[in-house]
């Protein structure tokens, strides 16, 4: 498959040309094939792929001081690129559930509703699809008027996750354009242990081996899960990929970087922008040139889907808006500070749960703490914003040691933010980041006393952990008090505190001393 591919900036604005299309025709779906003419999409020379990932809240979102995506907004400026050229496949590059309080709340349904009225051609998963296990993602997959492949996701019998979507071939005006899929950091999620991760690389290869054996292919495009170092391995691993589509390295920017003649494109995160690549053919070659859509105030937003994020507004803003508690001091989380130190936050959090169940520890993981909650009032909606999860608060009785193993595996990942970093409650530890991993953790006190690792403790910790997220097992062996079918889901429990407290006035206090 040759190639020829044009290089532009590093980071593309929309065209001129298309700013002034923007405020025109809502979305619809990409036309079906018919009898040869000058409208058929299928004879264009060049085929658009508009790219885009990290859905997580349906309406708009205003964060930097920046106002940008929303599924309305969205459909106006790809059915505007659709209006320009019909050749043109939407491709989404997961994450439509979790993460959020809407994507908590709502477990991506109203996206895949959304989607469906846009007109998505093809899905990759991220890894918050997985946020509430696999019979749900399987649901969302059911429920989408658009394909899901992945090339690297089996269940826990080996077989691939989709059923014969390991790579698809879709016909985009002349050009036969080959999709992979990638997705990595399921450890993550709650389907960690019945869904599986292989190596991408070798995923890659075999999915583009069998793709162009099965069938003929112009271009192929790799979709994946992965930051750009990752991207850039898998260009250079796999030289039969033209392009990859990859996650976002910025919330405010879209991306397009090379590895060598492979164009590494991120698009913005929340739906702020979206990725277009125009692939033309010429002869047996073909060029790929990315730019940028911007999806922001200026663009009108659809009306019949304006009318569903109002809609999802109004409801959550009914259902949430109950005052629990004043809160004195800030609930602050500053640049993901929970998953290295202790904060106010995370000392609430796990002081709910601990409450919650009369244990002696409490634990939250530091990147299950997804908000904060500055106050004067706390409502309904910072509990499940904090924790949208849907986790469940379960009871276990754990040896001192298995405490000490999960501080050591949840400290080993500090020094890239790793979500399994422990807030506590009834507990104390020191640890030290530039210790060796599996040996950074120190002075570990229970009730102000030193642990005994031979002794047994109640914990209040969410069925996630338990089933070793993050890589955090030292839970796994623990005799089971409350299970998940009976435990509270973590916002709830964080409600519940909330209101016994009525003021929250909560202070770091030493409960995690970070040495040198």
């Amino acid at each position: 498959m040759p190639r020829r591919a044009t290089r532009p900036t590093l980071l593309v604005p929309v065209s001129a040309a298309l700013a002034g299309l923007l405020l025109a025709t809502p979305a619809a779906a990409a036309p079906p094939d018919h009898a040869p003419g000058a409208d058929n999409p299928r004879t264009s020379q060049t085929a658009t792929l508009l790219y885009f990932h990290d859905a997580h809240e349906i309406g708009p979102v205003l964060t930097g001081g920046q106002d940008r995506g929303g599924v309305a907004r969205l459909a106006t400026a790809v059915g505007t690129v659709r209006a320009e050229n019909p050749a043109t496949a939407v491709v989404f590059g997961g994450d439509l559930a979790g993460g959020t309080l809407f994507g908590g709340l709502y477990k991506g349904f109203p996206m895949v509703e959304a989607f469906n009225t846009v007109g998505i051609d093809l899905a990759n998963f991220g890894q918050h699809d997985f946020d509430f296990g696999v019979d749900n993602a399987r649901e969302l997959v059911a429920a989408s008027d658009f394909p899901w492949i992945t090339s690297n996701l089996v269940d826990g019998e080996g077989n691939p996750f989709v059923e014969g979507g390991t790579w698809a071939v879709q016909r985009v005006g002349k050009v036969r354009v080959g999709f992979i899929g990638l997705t990595d950091a399921i450890e993550t999620t709650s389907a960690s242990d019945q869904l599986h991760e292989t190596d991408a690389i070798a995923a890659a290869r075999s999915a583009v081996a069998d793709m162009t054996a099965s069938e003929k292919v112009d271009v192929v495009v790799a979709v994946t899960q992965h930051p750009m170092e990752e991207n850039r391995e898998l260009a250079r691993a796999v030289p039969e990929i033209d392009a990859i589509f990859g996650e976002e390295m910025a919330e405010y920017d879209s991306v397009v970087e090379y590895e060598g003649d492979v164009p590494l494109m991120a698009s913005e995160g929340n739906m702020g922008s979206l990725v277009r690549l125009d692939i033309t053919r010429e002869g047996a070659d073909h060029t790929v040139e990315p730019s940028v859509v911007e999806v922001d105030q200026t663009v009108a937003p659809d009306p019949e889907l304006r009318a569903m994020e109002e809609r999802y507004a109004a409801e959550m803003e009914e259902n949430l808006s109950t005052v629990l508690a004043t809160v004195e001091t800030p609930l602050l989380n500053p640049d993901h500070a929970s998953r290295r130190q202790e904060t106010a936050l995370g000392n609430f959090v796990a002081d709910a749960f601990r409450s919650y169940h009369g244990t002696q520890i409490g634990w939250m993981n530091g990147g299950g703490i997804r908000a904060e909650a500055p106050g004067p009032d706390f409502t309904t909606r910072d509990a499940y914003a904090i924790a949208p999860f849907d986790n469940k608060v379960m009871a276990v009785e754990v040896s001192g040691a298995g405490i000490v193993q999960a501080l050591e595996q949840a400290v080993a990942k500090v020094d890239t933010l790793g979500g399994g970093f422990p807030q506590v409650s009834g507990m104390s530890y020191a640890y030290s980041p530039a210790a060796p991993v599996g040996s950074r953790v120190s002075d570990v006190r229970v009730a102000g006393e030193p642990i005994d690792t031979g002794a047994t403790y109640s914990a209040a910790v969410t069925n996630y952990v338990v089933g070793g997220g993050d890589g955090v097992t030292g839970f796994a062996d623990g005799e089971v008090l409350v299970p998940a079918s009976e435990a509270p889901a973590d916002a709830e429990a964080i409600a519940a505190h909330a209101t016994d407290l009525g003021v929250i006035d909560v202070a770091t206090e030493g409960r995690i001393a970070v040495l040198p």
